[in-house]
């Protein structure tokens, strides 16, 4: 009898109750919607099976919570709902569920978020961004597991898996100067966030191998928002003193707030400006022009990270590759060159 008590999982309760282990997890934690029907039958399983639940001690081995911490910025937003739905189907089929939380860019709302978390008692915690510093990061890996991604972090409990943004800015850059273009506006994230921070570093590079000095006013700082970026553009058009040509957007969103000013102001893309984003978001293949984008590679991110904190639980090593940025050409794109 004691040996069939210790040999009792969530696998063996989901199983008699016909529902996946990840929402036998979600209904042992009370982190997300379980439906009545789904309820019943994983209580009466449990029942049965008399089945134990276990509590996470700092000993990682003594027992877990079967949940995974997600700290993201802004979770309504493409890019994130796919790196998350990726990352769950990988963590699903391991009996694992997701607790997000979303920091919104605000370090004072990062640090509660990660507090937050550890009152859950998670098993480890996955780090999308942010602006959280890396003394934190460190400090809370200490007692949980962390897998950081857009960090450079070297330390006990910690994965970081790190995508090279000055690289894919100087890319986009690039193509425009290549396009024959000179006057090149950037409209930034928040000059906080290190993706931002090294994209407009490779902007800056780009301009300079071309023997252009970057100019402030044709440099904006942005949120990542359409909204804000279609503030900022409405701006630079209405500055007499420049003429832009081209602008390179900080991502995918930021892109559409743009096209929608120069639409508005009565001007065209590409034919009056051209516009380069930057994550290839699912929209942007649909988008009126086509947006010319630097694609990341969000799906294999996704899967990669949920590898990777899987690996650090138990011990093993993951080789975090990720696939090389792509630049998509498409409609919203012009070159200013003409053949003779």
């Amino acid at each position: 009898m004691r040996l069939k008590k210790r040999t009792v999982s969530i696998q063996s309760v989901a199983k008699m109750a016909r529902v996946s282990p990840a929402t036998v997890s979600r209904f042992l934690n009370r982190t997300s919607f379980v439906s009545d029907e789904k309820c019943q039958k994983i209580e009466d399983a449990i029942k049965q099976l008399n089945y134990k639940t276990t509590i996470k001690s700092p000993n990682f081995d003594q027992g877990r919570s079967m949940t995974i911490g997600v700290l993201v910025q802004h979770p309504d937003s493409p890019y994130t709902c796919q790196i998350i739905n990726d990352m769950e189907r990988a963590l699903m089929h391991h009996g694992y569920q997701l607790a997000i939380t979303s920091g919104y860019w605000d370090q004072q709302l990062e640090t509660h978020a990660l507090n937050y978390l550890r009152q859950l008692n998670v098993d480890g915690i996955i780090i999308i961004t942010g602006n959280l510093t890396e003394e934190q990061i460190v400090d809370f890996a200490k007692s949980t597991p962390v897998v950081a991604v857009g960090y450079s972090i070297e330390a006990h409990q910690i994965r970081c898996i790190n995508i090279d943004n000055e690289l894919a800015g100087y890319m986009a850059t690039l193509h425009l100067l290549q396009a024959g273009h000179i006057s090149i506006a950037h409209i930034k994230g928040l000059d906080s966030q290190p993706d931002s921070h090294s994209r407009f570093e490779g902007y800056k590079r780009a301009l300079r191998e071309a023997g252009i000095q970057p100019n402030n006013r044709l440099i904006k700082e942005g949120n990542f928002s359409s909204a804000r970026a279609y503030q900022l553009t409405t701006e630079l058009l209405d500055d007499n003193k420049t003429k832009v040509t081209a602008i390179f957007a900080a991502n995918d969103l930021t892109a559409y707030g743009v096209i929608k000013a120069i639409h508005d102001y009565g001007l065209k893309v590409p034919d009056d400006i051209s516009v380069v984003g930057f994550d290839d978001l699912p929209t942007s293949h649909y988008f009126t022009p086509g947006l010319t984008t630097l694609r990341q590679p969000i799906e294999e991110l996704g899967k990669i990270t949920a590898c990777s904190i899987l690996n650090l639980l138990s011990g093993q090593r993951y080789d975090e590759r990720l696939p090389p940025f792509e630049l998509i050409v498409r409609e919203s794109t012009k070159s200013l060159k003409t053949n003779k």
